[in-house]
């Protein structure tokens, strides 16, 4: 419409029609200025993180083994099947579902870290325990990594998470590993006296050796 030829219309007619002409030119620029402008872009949302949690059938198996060698071994176990079915599900492009698995997986793993912690001190076998899960972690570093390069970035954003929390528990194995309340193991019961001061370990008698006494 022309805005001239509506400012002579407006002049002649009254002033609630005024009114409504000066509406009626201002929704036309609106609507012009808004045809100007460029399509309306959302950048892209990250999905949810999973839920990092042990579901019941894998706590039930767990709580059946209070051996710690027993334990650990299958908390590694039931960790890889959930990392195999994590790259699975990235295969597949269920990447939601692939999230939720590397969830699990990170639940194990926390609690078998927890679990031989709170055995007390640690001893000699716990330490192994603990390298053996170190060992384990960094050989999942690679397959992490293969899972994060097949993910959309709105999801790989948790398959990286779940590699920063690898390498903090490959950290805190490695802490526990060389903490220094390690018990020694038992002695050698076949050991023959004299044994412990062929290897410099000094004797409990104070002052002079005493000599054994004649029969």
């Amino acid at each position: 419409m022309n805005i001239r030829r509506v400012r002579r219309i407006a002049g002649r007619a009254p002033l609630g029609l005024m009114g409504a002409c000066v509406l009626v030119c201002a929704a036309c620029l609106v609507f012009v200025a808004r045809g100007q402008q460029g399509p309306v872009t959302h950048s892209e949302d990250t999905s949810p993180p999973p839920m990092k949690y042990i579901p019941s059938e894998i706590r039930a198996q767990l709580d059946g083994e209070r051996e710690l060698k027993d334990r650990t071994r299958l908390s590694l176990e039931l960790a890889e099947q959930r990392l195999a079915r994590a790259a699975e599900e990235t295969t597949a492009e269920r990447f939601e579902q692939a999230g939720s698995e590397l969830g699990v997986y990170q639940a194990v793993i926390e609690d078998a870290i927890h679990f031989l912690r709170n055995t007390g001190k640690i001893k000699n076998k716990t330490r192994d325990l603990f390298k053996r899960i170190e060992l384990t972690l960094r050989s999942h570093m690679p397959r992490l990594e293969t899972i994060r390069r097949s993910t959309p970035s709105s999801y790989a954003v948790h398959v990286k998470e779940t590699m920063e929390f690898v390498r903090q528990s490959r950290t805190d194995a490695l802490n526990s590993f060389f903490d220094d309340t390690v018990l020694p193991e038992p002695s050698d019961k076949n050991e023959k006296p004299g044994d412990e001061h062929a290897k410099g370990t000094p004797l409990s008698v104070t002052g002079k050796e005493k000599k054994p006494q004649q029969r």
